[in-house]
C-alpha cells in the first residue's frame, strides 16, 4: 500500500486518510489540498468525490469492504459508491460520498475519514487482474456525479425569499388596485 502509515492500522481494518482531491459539483473541478490548503467543507446535502491519499492493493485471494469512519457517520457523511473493492484492485480509491446530516462537515488533507478491510475469498478469484486504478478523480466521475444539489435549507431560504418577495409586491399590487378601483368609484359616481 503507497502512503502505509503502521499507525493507521486498527483492530480489524486499515484507516485511509483524506487525500489531495476533492471534488464538489458547484465547484466544477477539483479541489486540491495540500499541507497550506488543507481543508474542504461539505454543507448539508451536498455530494462529493474523495480520493484516498493512500494507494491501495488487493491480492486476488482477498476482497476489501470499506466504510465510513464512525466520527464522520455521526455527522451524516455516508458512503455512496459501494461497499468493497475488487480483487487485483490497484490504485487510489475515490470515495462517492453526500452529507445527509443538518450541518457542515469539515474535511482536512490527510485526515483519517474511511477504513478498509479485508476477507480472504475461498477459492481466489483466478480471473483477469483489474487494469490500473485510479489516479485522480476522472473527468468521467464528475459528470456522474450531476450538478449542484439541491438541500432542504436551500429550498427553505428560496421559499422564504419568494414568500418576502410576495408579501412586498403583493402589497403594491394590492394597493395599485385598491387605488384604481378608488378612481374608477369615483369616476362612476362623479359621472351621473
Amino acid at each position: 500500500m503507497m502512503g502505509y502509515d503502521p499507525e493507521f492500522v486498527k483492530q480489524a481494518c486499515y484507516d485511509l486518510r483524506i487525500g489531495n482531491e476533492v471534488f464538489l459539483p458547484e465547484k466544477q473541478v477539483p479541489t486540491l489540498l495540500d499541507l497550506e490548503e488543507p481543508y474542504v467543507i461539505l454543507p448539508p446535502g451536498q455530494f462529493a468525490l474523495i480520493k484516498t491519499f493512500e494507494k491501495v492493493y488487493v491480492p486476488a485471494a482477498y476482497v476489501a469492504f470499506i466504510s465510513v469512519r464512525s466520527r464522520f457517520k455521526f455527522q451524516g457523511l455516508i458512503n455512496i459508491s459501494g461497499f468493497h473493492v475488487d480483487p487485483t484492485y490497484r490504485g487510489h480509491l475515490i470515495f462517492a460520498v453526500q452529507n445527509v446530516g443538518p450541518n457542515d462537515i469539515r474535511l482536512q488533507y490527510k485526515e483519517s475519514a474511511f477504513m478498509i478491510m479485508w476477507a480472504k475469498l475461498q477459492p481466489p478469484y483466478k480471473g483477469r487482474p483489474r487494469p490500473e486504478g485510479y489516479e485522480h478523480i476522472t473527468l468521467e466521475q464528475m459528470a456522474q456525479l450531476g450538478g449542484p444539489s439541491i438541500t432542504l435549507a436551500k429550498l427553505n431560504r428560496k421559499v422564504e425569499s419568494l414568500d418576502l418577495a410576495l408579501k412586498i409586491y403583493g402589497g403594491f399590487a394590492i394597493a395599485a388596485f385598491l387605488a384604481m378601483l378608488g378612481l374608477l368609484l369615483k369616476m362612476i359616481f362623479n359621472g351621473r
